[in-house]
């Protein structure tokens, strides 16, 4: 089949935010607390931490291409596999997704597959990703069965020309019976697109806007969906069964964007550690020279923030939802509660320059920005 087109599409990370102010809210904040034990060895940027059975954690490394089995108590860090192509190899650690008995599966997007972890923190195998999904998916976690939860494409099919969806399906992968379900769908970010080439060789980059006002979603072990509405900010959780609990909206303070937050998003756009590129075709036959690269013209800033950030939220293994809060540029990240029934139960507060990147067994994992622009990772009890 001809292939005349060569589409770079391009998904820079997005800028961390700080915590909202102050708003109308009958629930009760509290501080996170001090931590029980903190790693030596710093990282780059702590992508995802995954505790095992027996307290130790596999940490993925976006920025510097890591994955490490750390031992909060032996104070021990051990590398797993490393950056490639091959068995045991992984070219961008984008997650870790809990399968059972200490099994993890390391997401790799841009080779379409997972690293499989053993207990042993050695890699065992890959996984492809689901051969009839096109485009770019994100897998946003797993519950006890090894069922896997993903997010369909934000850029439909990334074929050159084609209409961007409206919304974007929220998917579950039964690998067993190998079959995909669609448990419903969720509004997707604004995405801007600039092309550039002849009708030859033209070449589409993509982004998305800053702050668009999106839905976000993440899974319970136990199968439930945490959908987060952007609208009127509720929480919607959707049972395996088809069941749909529906929690009141929240009330927030409305934050404008600073001039502070657009430095900080250009900067994360701009690094190139900050993301992966996916090229979809090729140039012209007959040519080796690429379709010239566009550029991307100023974003189209809004004037406030929406209530949350997407991609952070995280589900307790005691099934409470946690959802973090926008607010001013470095400001201290508030996290939202919500309980089983969508209501906001308690808000806590998290020391400045630290976010949430994982939950244990009775723990919560925090990685936090050092002067030197590292992450130190931290184990505080669970509030």
């Amino acid at each position: 089949m001809p292939r005349p087109f060569w589409t770079l599409l391009c998904l820079p990370a997005i800028a961390l935010a700080g915590a909202a102010p102050a708003a109308a809210q009958s629930a009760p904040r509290v501080a996170l607390g001090r931590a029980e034990a903190e790693l030596a060895d710093p990282f780059d940027n702590v992508t995802a931490v995954r505790e095992l059975s027996d307290g130790r954690v596999i940490v993925a490394d976006r920025f510097a291409k890591t994955v490490t089995l750390a031992d909060f108590r032996a104070g021990t860090a051990t590398a797993i596999g490393r950056e490639g192509q091959g068995p045991g190899e992984y070219a961008f650690p984008a997650g870790l997704v809990a399968a059972p008995r200490d099994t993890t599966f390391l997401v790799d997007p841009g080779q379409r597959r997972f690293l499989v972890i053993g207990p042993s923190g050695k890699p065992t195998g890959l996984v492809s990703f689901p051969g009839n999904m096109a485009g770019l998916v994100r897998v946003r976690g797993s519950d006890r069965q090894g069922r896997i939860y993903l997010q369909g494409s934000e850029l439909g099919g990334g074929q050159p020309g084609a209409a961007l969806p409206d919304s974007v399906p929220v998917l579950r992968w039964d690998r067993a019976r190998d079959r995909i379900d669609t448990l419903g769908r969720i509004k997707g970010p604004t995405i801007q697109t600039s092309t550039a080439g002849s009708a030859n060789a033209r070449a589409v980059m993509m982004r998305a806007q800053p702050f668009s006002v999106q839905d976000e979603w993440t899974v319970a072990p136990d199968g439930r969906v945490a959908v987060v509405r952007a609208a009127d900010y509720h929480v919607e959780w959707l049972a395996p069964d088809g069941r749909k609990v529906v929690g009141p909206a929240v009330a927030y303070q409305k934050v404008p964007v600073s001039q502070a937050d657009k430095d900080i998003f250009m900067a994360a756009a701009n690094n190139p550690r900050g993301g992966f590129r996916v090229t979809v075709g090729g140039p012209p036959r007959g040519s080796s020279a690429p379709a010239p690269r566009p550029a991307l013209s100023e974003p189209d800033w809004p004037a406030f923030k929406p209530p949350f950030r997407d991609g952070t939220s995280l589900v307790a293994p005691d099934g409470t939802l946690w959802v973090q809060r926008y607010g001013a540029a470095r400001a201290p990240l508030v996290y939202d509660v919500f309980d089983a029934s969508g209501r906001l139960a308690r808000q806590v507060t998290f020391p400045k320059g630290a976010r949430l990147v994982g939950f244990g067994a009775r723990s919560v994992y925090v990685a936090t920005t050092t002067e030197d622009e590292l992450e130190t990772l931290a184990r505080y009890p669970r509030p």
